[in-house]
């Protein structure tokens, strides 16, 4: 399950808002793609904690999450 913690309006992406966002998730499968979260076009900066590993993510310009702590890339889009 996907929770945002915490964000921050930055601007306006057509009808969706432009946040940099605190989110929590049960697992990295769940991290998700710009525009995965409800209403709203994740930002660069946006940080997720992985619960079940402790692990934590960065978003990138790239639109992929990386682990802060190994620098392994995980690209939402394929579905892994």
């Amino acid at each position: 399950m996907l929770t945002i913690l915490k964000e921050k309006f930055r601007s306006f992406d057509g009808e969706r808002s432009l946040v940099i966002a605190e989110l929590a998730v049960d697992v990295k499968t769940e991290l998700p793609q710009a525009n995965g979260v409800e209403g709203r076009m994740i930002s660069q900066g946006t940080i997720a904690w992985e619960i079940s590993t402790g692990d934590l993510y960065g978003f990138g310009g790239d639109r992929k999450w990386v682990n802060q702590a190994t620098g392994e890339a995980y690209d939402p889009t394929d579905g892994e």
